[in-house]
């Protein structure tokens, strides 16, 4: 499947591991601005930063530039900037799987009537495909929880989901 992807949800998927077994059997693209937003963690020392260039040198995550036109006019539209602009743009264009954990992302995803999921869409798809263990997904919930990112309702309900 090819996928593109914002900061966030590459971030979060690297803090939990699941980013090396996201990009084992799909093609994850990001736009430039992304990849900007992404490496700034390398200068603290972010793991997770480290973790997608890594990915990004190893040609398992690529940059893509979004079509201009197309950019503006989404940019003109919805009022959304940066990264997330640029990954709707090119979801736009490709009609790709949009990967964000970001809720105005998701709406713009919605608008346009692209295909979108979230981290923990992910940590429960990777489940049912056997790529991970339950425990493994668990795991990866509830740490979720811990950086506070989801509420408890989305996180109750994927722990469900596992059953």
């Amino acid at each position: 499947m090819t996928i593109i992807s914002d900061a966030t949800a590459l971030i979060l998927l690297s803090k939990v591991g699941l980013l090396e077994v996201l990009v084992k059997k799909n093609v994850i693209f990001i736009p430039k601005k992304v990849y900007e937003e992404v490496v700034k963690g390398r200068e603290k020392g972010r793991l997770d930063s480290l973790i997608v260039e890594k990915l990004i040198q190893e040609s398992k995550i690529k940059i893509k530039m979004p079509n201009k036109q197309i950019k503006n006019r989404i940019e003109k539209f919805f009022n959304i900037k940066g990264g997330e602009l640029e990954v709707i743009s090119l979801a736009y264009k490709t009609k790709s799987l949009i990967l964000t954990d970001d809720k105005k992302c998701i709406n713009i995803a919605k608008t346009l009537n692209l295909d979108f999921a979230n981290s923990l869409n992910v940590i429960i798809s990777l489940y049912k495909k056997k790529q991970i263990t339950k425990q493994k997904a668990l795991w990866s919930i509830e740490r979720l929880e811990d950086f506070g990112w989801y509420n408890k309702d989305l996180i109750k309900n994927s722990k469900e989901e596992l059953k």
